[in-house]
This record gives structure tokens, C-alpha cells and sequence, in this order.
């Protein structure tokens, strides 16, 4: 509480300041830094969020620290290989992983779109290069769509109050697939003002693609963007009898969405059979949409980490019910808003209303998408703190906020150099009280990455390369700790870590004589097996 009113405080005095003299010259001196800003500033912040995000992520070459980043980069190596799956392993049952399908072939549950873009950096062997750029593009397009509806240093602001969201240091340094969709609904709104602006129809044939790319990444956060954008689209269609541009755009986005059958296909070996339905049914029958859960059996549930990840997704789609509707949307706005305006930054929060009430038709487009989103959602189970499935709203907010702070400048200010001098100092303070959150969001993604990497290093320790490892969890061990993981080219992976399965290990050494074998116990290598 200490923290909030000093923030409320600072941003207190920012705007008092709009009356002293040197605030009016500083306004003055930035009004002549207008011209390079909007030049550059989009090349700068894209620059400055790498970094920012890189060290917050606490690696050089971050691990993946959820069972969802671990199935999308098994997957973005699959690609790298040139394939769309890697065959099953002998015995199956030894290599469950979370998200991931060991048969008929090993391939992430998720649509491809994400672990495509992923494979890029598996290329180079640098598996956050794209992810990183992601963020560039982000924070670039963020400057340039508020530059646009704006004005620059408003357009700085935002930017700076989205880096410096709790949802953003969380989420932002890892492996994603919001990493992905954020980029491409902004690039898709900036498409779409440009279409509007001169009825090209190549911006229209790009926005296309981005939304198509959008869907075989995540579909149901596509279409919640798509459908705001397709009611704008189609009127205008009809009103300017642009028919022809729309079957083009319609031709791209079917050619991008025609991936997702092609993917079933090869992964499933039934193009109308999605990996993630197949996956549904062998482990988790009551993930998906609605109100009731399946209580079919699932077809597979072997390890204890499929087994805990089972229970809790299972309890938390028991809590999914009409009659809870109202206060599980309640609580998941709840969520997202402490998401967005935790601690320090819970003054602005208040200055995001003000810039709903007075921001453009433009920026309350945005809004509306991001309430579309979290409407399209409201069908699918899941835990209020996990917020992850709204990343993508953190933009817009940041608009918002950003838009706050410069209608009250205004309002208190005598003149427009003062207007932007109080800006420049609201916007000080903003970076100021991000640095703190920077530094304990890195502490927090060290810790969250605390096992995986002691794990790493003792897999590095074993006395042979030519291993295999059997893990055993204990009840201590959280669901989300799972070790055992997949490999595009299982003959050439130096060490397989695999389940314990008792006396079935006795198989697995069967089929693999020339690799030495050691147990893993909960924390710690407990010995080698002969």
C-alpha cells in the first residue's frame, strides 16, 4: 500500500508540474525531437524490449519452463528437420509427455502455426531467437499504431506501460504461442487503417494472411480479433462494392487455413481429426468448449504427471457451470486487471478508464476485440490467475492508459509545450517504477526455472553420453515439473529421459543394450543401473 500511494504521489506531481517554467521549456526542447522520434522510435523500442525481455527471461538460452513451451519447441525441432512428425518411440508409454502425442507419431497436440515460426530459431540453435523478435515486432507496432492514432510521446508511454505490465514481464520472455498472435492482431489493425485509408488491396491481401497465420496459431483467439475486423471489413465491402479484393483476401485466407487439415493429416493420419482432438481423447475428454465435462475415459493415462495434470484440469472444468457463469467472468476480469495493474501501477489503471472515456473510434475498436476475446473464452475451463489467453489485450490497455495521462496533461496544463513536458515526466516516472518489476519478474522466472535447469545440469554430470534416464516423481513433485521429454531424432539424442515404469524398464534397457541406464528420484541422480 506504501508503494501505491508513492506511485499515486509521483504521478501526482508529474502533473502538477505542467505550471513550472522548466517543465514549458522541456516541452519546447522535445517539440524539435518530434520528427526523428516518429523516424525511429519504432526501430528503438523494438530494440530496448529485446533486451528488457531477454534479461528478464534470466538466460542466455532460456529453458522452457511449462509443459506447453516444451511441446511447442519439440515441435519447432520436428520442423527444422524438414518433417511434419518424428516417429513413435518403442514403448510409447515411456515417453509421455504433456501436450504432446506419442501416437501414431510424435507431435505437439497445438496447430503449427507458433512451432513454424519456432523452427527458425531451432535452425540457428537458438530456440529464443524468434520469440524475441516477436517481442521487437511487438513493441515496434504498439509505437507505430499509437504514433498513428496519437501522437509520439503518447505512443512512447504506451509502450513503456505495456513493457512494464506484470502480464507482459510474465508471459512475454517464453515460448507461447501469444508471442505470436499478440504481433499479428496488431499488424492486422495497422492493415486494416491502411486499407481503409487508400482501399489497396494488397494491405487487404496481408491482413489475410496475418489472420490466417493468426488461426492455425491459436483459432479461437483469431476469430475473436477476426470478427470485429470482418464486420468493418464486409461493410465497407459492400459499400464500396470492392468484391474483387475480398475474394482475393478470401483465396489467402483459405490457402493459410488449408495448413490445418494438411497438419491433421500427417500428425493423426485423418484430416478430420486434429492432433489436439486426438489428444483430447487419449488424455483429457473434458478439455474443450462448454459447460458440462465429458466424462468419457480417457483412452491413455499412464505417467503421474498425466495423471496430475488430468486431476487438475479436471478440477478446474468442474468449477466451469452456467450457473458459476457470472462469477467465473467476474473473476477473470478480476484477474487480467491485476494482471495489467498490479502493485505500483495500480494508479494506472484509473487513468486506462479515463482513456476509454475520451480515446478515438480506433482505440475503442481495440477494446472491443479485446472484450470479444475474453467473451469468446467464457465456454473454456480454465484458472482466473492464468491469464495467459489475454496477452494479447495488454496492448490496447497500454493505449489506454497512455491516452489517460495525456488528456488530464492537457487539461492541466496552459499550453502544449506543457502539456508535453508533463508527459515526458509522467512518462519518467512510468519507466521508473518498471525497473523494480523488471528485477523481481527475473528473480521469478529464475526461480520458476530453478529445477528445470538443476536437471539440466545433471543430466550433464552423467558419466556416460549414451544413456538413458528413468524419472520418478513423487506426490512433493509439482504437475508441472515434467522432466521427460521427446526428440526429433530419438536414435541420435544422447541421453533419453523417459518414465519409470517398475519393472517395465527392464523393456526399454532391452531395446537399447548399448546405453547405460541411471534413475532420476524425485531430486537427484540415487544410482546407476548396471
Amino acid at each position: 500500500m506504501i508503494l501505491i500511494a508513492v506511485s499515486l504521489v509521483a504521478l501526482a506531481l508529474a502533473f502538477a508540474s505542467s505550471r513550472f517554467a522548466a517543465v514549458t521549456a522541456l516541452g519546447s526542447r522535445l517539440a524539435a525531437w518530434e520528427a526523428p522520434v516518429r523516424r525511429r522510435g519504432a526501430l528503438a523500442v523494438a530494440l530496448i524490449s529485446i533486451v528488457i525481455v531477454w534479461f528478464t527471461w534470466d538466460a542466455i538460452t532460456p529453458l522452457p519452463k511449462v509443459q506447453d513451451e516444451s511441446s511447442y519447441l519439440l515441435q519447432a525441432d520436428i520442423f527444422a528437420s524438414l518433417r511434419w512428425t518424428a516417429p513413435s518411440p518403442p514403448i510409447p508409454d515411456f515417453f509421455e509427455q504433456p501436450h504432446v502425442q506419442v501416437v501414431p507419431s510424435v507431435a505437439s497436440k497445438y496447430p503449427p502455426g507458433h512451432a513454424l515460426l519456432l523452427s527458425l530459431g531451432a535452425l540457428v540453435g537458438f530456440q529464443a531467437l524468434v520469440p524475441l523478435l516477436l517481442t521487437g515486432l511487438t513493441a515496434a507496432l504498439i509505437f507505430l499504431l499509437a504514433a498513428r492514432l496519437t501522437d509520439v510521446w503518447t505512443a512512447l508511454l504506451a509502450w513503456l506501460v505495456w513493457l512494464g505490465a506484470p502480464i507482459v514481464l510474465r508471459f512475454q520472455p517464453s515460448y507461447f504461442s501469444e508471442v505470436t498472435t499478440t504481433p499479428l492482431v496488431l499488424v492486422s489493425w495497422w492493415l486494416l487503417l491502411n486499407w481503409r485509408a487508400d482501399r489497396r488491396r494488397t494491405w487487404l491481401s496481408w491482413m489475410a494472411l496475418a489472420i490466417g497465420w493468426g488461426a492455425i496459431t491459436r483459432p479461437l483467439t483469431m476469430l475473436a480479433f477476426a470478427v470485429p475486423i470482418g464486420v468493418v471489413v464486409l461493410r465497407d465491402i459492400m459499400r464500396h462494392r470492392l468484391w474483387k479484393d475480398l475474394g482475393v483476401a478470401t483465396a489467402i485466407g483459405i490457402a493459410v487455413l488449408a495448413i490445418l487439415p494438411l497438419w491433421s493429416a500427417r500428425t493423426t493420419g485423418d484430416w478430420r481429426v486434429s492432433p489436439i482432438e486426438q489428444y483430447r481423447r487419449d488424455y483429457l475428454p473434458f478439455d474443450k468448449m462448454g459447460f458440462a465435462p465429458d466424462t468419457s475415459a480417457p483412452r491413455r493415462l499412464v505417467s503421474p504427471v498425466l495423471k496430475a495434470a488430468y486431476d487438475y484440469f479436471l478440477s478446474a472444468r468442474k468449477e466451469q457451470s452456467l450457473a458459476a457463469l457470472p462469477r467465473t467472468a467476474w473473476d477473470r476480469v478480476v484477474q487480467v486487471a491485476i494482471a495489467l495493474f498490479q502493485g505500483t501501477r495500480l494508479p494506472l489503471g484509473v487513468l486506462a478508464v479515463v482513456g476509454l472515456f475520451v480515446c478515438g473510434g480506433a482505440v475503442r475498436f481495440g477494446f472491443v476485440s479485446g472484450m470479444v476475446l475474453m467473451v469468446a473464452h467464457l465456454p473454456y475451463a480454465h484458472w482466473a490467475p492464468w491469464t495467459v489467453y489475454y496477452l494479447e489485450t495488454a496492448p490496447v490497455v497500454a493505449l489506454l492508459t497512455a491516452i489517460g495521462v495525456g488528456f488530464i496533461a492537457r487539461r492541466v496544463s496552459a499550453s502544449e509545450g506543457a502539456a508535453r513536458g508533463t508527459l515526458a515526466i509522467a512518462t519518467l516516472v512510468v519507466a521508473l517504477f518498471a525497473m523494480p518489476l523488471v528485477v523481481q519478474w527475473r528473480l521469478d522466472h529464475r526461480k520458476r526455472a530453478a529445477f528445470d535447469r538443476f536437471f539440466a545440469e545433471q543430466l550433464r554430470q552423467l558419466p556416460s553420453r549414451h544413456a538413458i534416464v528413468f524419472v520418478r516423481y513423487s506426490p512433493r513433485v509439482a504437475q508441472h515439473i515434467a522432466e521427460v521429454f521427446n526428440y526429433a531424432d530419438l536414435a541420435s539424442a544422447p541421453v533419453w529421459v523417459v518414465h519409470d515404469l517398475g519393472p517395465r524398464n527392464a523393456d526399454l534397457r532391452k531395446l537399447a543394450p548399448d546405453r547405460a541406464s541411471f534413475d532420476f528420484e524425485e531430486d537427484q541422480l540415487v544410482g546407476r543401473v548396471p
